[in-house]
């Protein structure tokens, strides 16, 4: 089962989209539970954020320990990664504002590229470690490239923003600056080191052996919480796509969507033959490079930004066809995996 469901992620991620838009009331009805009030803020995560917290205790469970200090030792590679992941999306983002205003009506264009702008600005999403896991990547890059992308937020994100003209009012900025160290300080040790670390810990505690045992299970159960945190999002994202459904906006965000995934892809290759890395880190580095954490940028638009609601139909198609995007990335690598262990040993 877990091999036959890790095979066709592709498919099953498109049959949650279709139900998603079928049958999205039992997906929002998920998403709105809601642990008792009296509990610490802190202690009342939404069920997208236990799942995702769940996916990078598994992600970690398959981390070969003994391979964490091989990120350490590139660290030119980490900083080029770490600055693609913000210059790359802005990039692609920059040559678009000259163009789109000649397609569709200006005012919309520039609205609806505001809103890929706070894409833009956001880290790296937490399920690029679990589709690395899914896709037998490198953990350790995949983790690494989570954590220090979040950890340098509160000076990336206003940066970034600044840099590609969107100017706050100062009660904006001081709400801005808020939810990023929010989403950077205890919040972060909880929900994103705190399950990393724990998996981690669990694989030295019961040993590489059992954990490499139990791996199917593993695998289908991160399989399993990818696709519902899939379905979850989907469910609340795609109502509120058609309150402002327009053709072309909807042509014009998925293509500009593909745009940052291919360009992150192509950012990803270059980096992995410049510096000849092993083809299960360029895995990583490929969801790192077209993967973006499309629910910091929803609180952004949703809490900052309020009376600009178009803003969230771009971030809503990112989150959409960055995981449609990782699943085509998950079937080629699939493939290689399987020819790579097809191949004969090579005598001596």
């Amino acid at each position: 089962m877990s091999q036959a469901i890790r095979h066709r992620l592709p498919l099953l991620l498109v049959v949650c989209y279709a139900v998603a838009l079928l049958v999205p009331a039992p997906g929002q009805w998920i998403h709105d539970l809601k642990l008792p009030t009296s509990w610490p803020e802190l202690a009342r995560p939404n069920v997208s954020q236990l799942m995702v917290a769940v996916l990078l205790f598994l992600a970690a469970l398959g981390v070969e320990v003994r391979r964490l200090p091989l990120v350490g030792r590139r660290p030119l590679l980490v900083v080029l990664i770490l600055a693609a992941v913000w210059l790359v999306p802005a990039l692609v983002v920059m040559l678009v504002w000259w163009v789109m205003p000649l397609v569709i009506d200006a005012g919309m264009a520039t609205k609806l590229l505001m809103g890929f702008v706070l894409v833009a600005a956001m880290p790296v999403a937490n399920s690029a470690a679990a589709w690395t896991q899914q896709s037998r990547g490198e953990l350790p890059w995949a983790l690494a490239m989570v954590v220090l992308s979040i950890v340098a937020c509160p000076w990336m994100i206003p940066l970034v923003l600044k840099l590609m003209g969107l100017s706050f009012s100062e009660g904006e900025a001081d709400a801005l600056k808020a939810l990023t160290a929010s989403f950077t300080g205890l919040h972060f040790v909880v929900w994103v080191l705190l399950p990393t670390a724990a998996g981690i810990v669990t694989r030295w505690i019961v040993g590489r052996e059992r954990v490499a045992k139990h791996r199917p299970e593993v695998l289908l159960t991160s399989a399993i919480t990818l696709l519902v945190l899939n379905y979850i999002n989907a469910a609340c994202a795609l109502p509120k796509m058609a309150d402002d459904f327009r053709i072309g906006w909807l042509v014009f965000c998925v293509a500009l969507a593909s745009g940052q995934c291919l360009v992150g892809l192509g950012a990803s290759q270059l980096l992995g033959e410049a510096f000849r890395v092993p083809s299960g880190t360029t895995t990583a580095l490929n969801y790192a490079l077209t993967m973006k954490n499309t629910g910091l940028a929803v609180a952004l638009a949703s809490r900052v930004l309020e009376g600009h609601e178009i803003l969230l139909l771009p971030v809503f198609t990112t989150t959409l066809v960055q995981h449609l995007f990782a699943g085509a990335l998950h079937r080629r690598s699939m493939a290689r995996v399987e020819k790579e262990l097809a191949q004969p040993p090579e005598s001596e």
